[in-house]
C-alpha cells in the first residue's frame, strides 16, 4: 500500500517535476488512428463494413514517452529520425502543435517513417473499440551521415537537459553508437538515463535504470549463463547485467517490483482497479513518470509508486494516452503545496 507520508511526498514530486528537461532518444512512429461507426455486415465475407469518419496522427513509440513527459510538466527534447515522408511531416507538425521543439528530429529521405494504424469503431454514440491494427514497418539501420548528425544532435541537447529516456522500439534510431553515446554523456553530466527497451534491453549497461514489463525482462535474461529463476532473481540478476542501480519490472495487474542496489527488493501494487480498458503505451507513462520523479527527489521505490498512479489513468483510455498532475491529483486524492496557475 502507499501510504498518506508518500502520497504527501507525491504533492511535492508534481510541483518539482515541472520544467524539468528530458532529453528523449529513440524510435519516433506515427500513430495514425482511423474513427469508424460500425454499419452492416458485408455479404461479400462474414465482416463488419465500418463508414469512416475521422482519422488522426500523433507521435508514437518514443513520441509518446515524449507526450507523456510533457503531460507531467516536464520539457520534452526529442532526438531520433523522421522520414521526409507525409507521416514524418504529419508527426512533426503534432510536436509543434503542442509547443515541442522538433529541431533535433533528422530528417531522411532514405527512411520511411514506420506507421501503426489503428482502426477504431463503434456505434455512432457508443465507445469506439479497436478492431484492427496495421503496421507499415521495418527495422531500419541508420546510414553513417544519419548517425552521424543524431549523434551531433544528442550531444548538442546533452548540455542542458536534466535526465535521459532511452526509448527502444527495435526500429534501428539506437544505434550501438547513439546508444553508448547516449548512456555515455548522461554518465559524464551526471544526469540520470532511463533505458525502455522491447527488444534488446541488455545491451542498454550504465544506464541509472531499466522499466521492462516482466516478459522483457524475463527475455533479456534467458540467454544469460546460469539464467535467473523467479521475478526477484530475474530482476536483481538484470540489474547486475546492466550495472545499474535499480529495475523496475512491470507486471500488469499484478503491479512492479524494484529490484535496489544492495539486495533490496518491493513489490508495488497497482493502484485501483485490476481492470484496463487498453495497455496501450503505458510502458512510455511508467519510465516518463519515474524519470520525473527521480528528478523530484523519489528514490526507486518512491517512483514506481508514483508511476502506478498515472499508469492506472492512462490504461483506462483508448490507444496511447498521458496522465496530468490534474488527473493524478484527483485519482490519489493529492493535493499540491504550490499547484500551477
Amino acid at each position: 500500500m502507499i501510504s498518506d507520508a508518500m502520497l504527501d511526498r507525491f504533492g511535492d514530486f508534481l510541483d518539482k517535476m515541472r520544467g524539468r528537461r528530458v532529453l528523449v532518444v529513440g524510435d519516433v512512429l506515427a500513430d495514425e488512428y482511423i474513427e469508424a461507426e460500425t454499419a452492416r455486415v458485408s455479404r461479400e465475407a462474414p465482416v463488419l463494413i465500418l463508414r469512416r469518419t475521422g482519422s488522426r496522427v500523433i507521435p508514437g513509440g518514443a513520441g509518446n514517452a515524449i507526450l507523456n513527459v510533457q503531460a507531467l510538466g516536464g520539457i520534452p527534447i526529442p532526438v531520433g529520425v523522421l522520414g521526409e515522408d507525409d507521416m514524418g511531416a504529419a508527426v512533426a507538425g503534432s510536436f509543434t502543435e503542442r509547443g515541442i521543439d522538433a529541431s533535433s528530429l533528422v530528417p531522411a529521405a532514405t527512411r520511411r517513417t514506420v506507421r501503426k494504424t489503428r482502426v477504431m469503431a463503434g456505434g455512432a454514440h457508443g465507445q469506439k473499440q479497436q478492431v484492427l491494427r496495421i503496421d507499415d514497418d521495418s527495422a531500419q539501420k541508420l546510414t553513417p551521415d544519419i548517425e552521424r548528425r543524431v549523434r551531433d544532435a544528442l550531444a548538442s541537447q546533452l548540455r542542458e537537459a536534466h535526465a535521459v529516456i532511452l526509448s527502444d522500439y527495435g526500429y534501428g534510431t539506437l544505434s550501438h553508437a547513439v546508444r553508448e553515446a547516449a548512456i555515455e554523456g548522461a554518465r559524464a553530466r551526471g544526469i540520470p538515463v532511463c533505458a525502455d527497451s522491447r527488444y534488446d534491453l541488455i545491451r542498454f549497461r550504465g544506464v541509472t535504470y531499466a522499466t521492462p514489463n516482466e516478459s522483457e525482462a524475463i527475455e533479456a535474461t534467458r540467454a544469460l549463463h546460469d539464467a535467473p529463476r523467479g521475478l526477484r532473481e530475474t530482476a536483481e540478476r538484470l540489474r547486475r547485467e546492466l550495472a545499474a542501480r535499480f529495475v523496475i519490472v512491470t507486471c500488469g495487474q499484478d503491479g512492479m517490483v524494484v529490484a535496489e542496489e544492495g539486495g533490496k527488493f518491493h513489490e508495488i501494487p497497482i493502484w485501483g482497479s485490476a481492470e484496463a480498458a487498453d495497455v496501450t503505451g503505458a510502458g512510455d507513462t511508467v519510465a516518463a513518470a519515474t524519470l520525473l520523479a527521480v528528478l523530484a527527489g523519489a528514490d526507486p521505490r518512491e517512483a514506481a509508486a508514483f508511476a502506478t498512479i498515472a499508469a492506472a489513468i492512462v490504461v483506462q483510455k483508448h490507444g496511447a494516452a498521458t496522465a496530468s498532475p490534474e488527473e493524478i491529483e484527483r485519482l490519489a486524492g493529492i493535493r499540491r503545496k504550490n499547484p500551477q496557475p
